[in-house]
């Protein structure tokens, strides 16, 4: 069986990798070859190709070690995916660059210390944090007030899910994304992105396809850890630091902003450390910030999280009571709403988003309606409306969950609570009887899935007929030669890729399918 593996490099602040393409193949850490290789990576040998990197590669399912030369630390770390009763996880083993330059013996093995890795991260409550406020609070100020979801909401929450599972070994890296801040910046702004609806469809297949271990998230990211995103100051930190820094960060932010450019107060915003999100505000220096909201968890490749339902209402919310839903504004020309459908579907992705966050009218339109993907329309939606699924009644009075911040018909919270109904402390049915996921372990998205190996589709209508929205995690058949060569098979389904998702023209990671 042949032995896989990746080399990563630090040196003088830069990452470099280097693999035998395209299937990685390598050497165990007890034989003279991958000695002889550490000896030729450090030497610089031509013979050793490196490619640069924005930051290291995780260990991937495809891989069965991954190494890791860090001559600025001055160590060199082997992690792999040892079995234990059919269970995988994660071992880390290290050694000195010292040792290895000066031992006499043929292998590295014996020079190897087990790390203990810390997997399992603090959970937050309400009491946690001095001064946490309430998140359904919090969300009053910034304008939102418990509306039904829009059906963009539950294509959105299907995205978030697909693009944890297609990135979970990044995300399940976390000791990487904690020290290296280009890494968290790519994982965070694909977020947002997708919470934002700030992408753009395309209908066509795609080259990068499949996402394997030699694939990077290279869309461009923030280099800064605190930036205006959409109206909101986001700030990128760790979750133990929302009750302590964010308000000194987001005020030396300012201080740096040209006296012209600078925003007044109050200026509200989102804290973002990966495993939690909060929501703040900052008037006249004063923080008011909410609890810790889990964003990405162990489950966060199955379900979609708290966190992210949150971010999907700030940004793509069509029940606004700030200056939207005040606002005045009226066109000269009376447009037939027939040709405004038409007219604003004939504009770029680029230009639709920068309109509607300049018109409440396109603004309204957009986020009420699911643009870029012609000809599809939601037919369930048990992700953004889990008491029943179905849009009864549209603007009809709802409660969101109190736990995982799921929007439920008023009907249907009523039907369902097994006590007292009080809308303001509400608990939908499914977190009474299975609290939402708000872990996240080193390793714990992939362990998580490979449990179950079912993940959900959305369900839509298209062309006028039920059908699934699937994701996509390999190239047609029409490009894969090799499967009309099983002749003792039936021919395959043709799994085509109809819709691919880029970040400012890089490829998302994400391509769906029609069935």
């Amino acid at each position: 069986m042949v032995t896989r593996g990746l080399w990563n490099l630090h040196f003088d602040g830069k990452w470099y990798r280097w693999f035998h393409p395209p299937r990685g193949r390598s050497s165990s850490p007890d034989t003279r070859t991958t000695l002889y290789t550490i000896h030729q990576i450090l030497s610089r040998s031509d013979k050793v190709k490196l490619e640069t990197v924005p930051f290291p590669t995780p260990l991937h399912i495809e891989l069965d070690y991954v190494y890791t030369i860090d001559e600025d630390a001055g160590h060199f770390t082997v992690t792999q995916w040892p079995g234990v009763n059919g269970t995988l996880h994660r071992r880390v083993r290290r050694a000195t660059l010292a040792s290895i330059r000066e031992t006499s013996l043929s292998t590295i093995e014996t020079l190897l210390d087990d790390m203990v890795v810390v997997s399992k991260y603090k959970e937050y409550s309400l009491s946690d944090l001095n001064g946490a406020t309430d998140v359904h609070h919090l969300l009053k100020l910034f304008g939102i007030t418990p509306s039904i979801p829009a059906p963009l909401n539950e294509l959105q929450f299907q995205l978030f899910t697909d693009f944890v599972f297609t990135w979970r070994f990044y995300f399940d890296d976390i000791p990487t994304w904690k020290t290296s801040f280009p890494i968290f910046s790519a994982l965070a702004i694909g977020i947002l992105r997708i919470a934002a609806w700030d992408f753009e469809v395309r209908n066509a297949d795609t080259e990068d396809l499949p996402i394997t271990f030699s694939s990077l998230p290279q869309w461009k990211a923030a280099i800064e850890k605190v930036f205006w995103f959409h109206k909101y100051l986001v700030i990128c930190c760790n979750t133990e630091e929302i009750g302590t820094s964010v308000a000194a960060k987001a005020n030396e932010y300012l201080s740096r902003v040209d006296n012209d450019a600078r925003v007044a107060q109050p200026i509200v915003g989102i804290a973002i450390s990966i495993r939690h999100i909060s929501l703040f505000k900052i008037d006249d220096g004063n923080l008011l910030h909410s609890s810790p909201i889990p964003l990405v968890t162990n489950a966060s490749a199955l379900s979609c999280s708290p966190g992210f339902k949150i971010l999907a209402y700030l940004f793509t919310s069509t029940h606004w009571t700030g200056s939207s839903a005040k606002s005045t504004e009226s066109w000269a020309a009376k447009i037939p709403m027939e040709v405004f459908d038409t007219v604003l579907k004939t504009f770029t992705p680029r230009d639709l988003i920068s309109m509607a966050q300049a018109s409440s009218l396109v603004e309204q339109w957009y986020y009420s309606s699911i643009p870029q993907i012609c000809n599809i329309t939601i037919h369930k939606s048990p992700l953004s409306i889990p008491c029943c699924g179905k849009r009864k009644i549209q603007d009809g009075p709802g409660v969101y969950c109190l736990d995982c911040y799921g929007w439920s018909h008023m009907e249907c919270a009523e039907q369902s609570s097994s006590m007292h109904f009080d809308k303001d402390k509400y608990i939908c049915s499914s977190c009474q009887e299975n609290s939402p996921c708000t872990v996240l372990e080193s390793g714990g998205i992939h362990q998580t899935y490979r449990k179950t190996r079912k993940r959900k589709s959305c369900s839509v209508f298209h062309r006028g007929e039920s059908t699934d929205f699937l994701l996509r995690v390999s190239k047609p058949a029409s490009r894969r030669p090799e499967l009309w060569l099983m002749r003792t098979c039936p021919p395959p389904p043709p799994q085509n890729v109809d819709y691919t998702i880029f970040f400012s023209g890089v490829f998302s990671g994400l391509a769906y399918g029609i069935d």
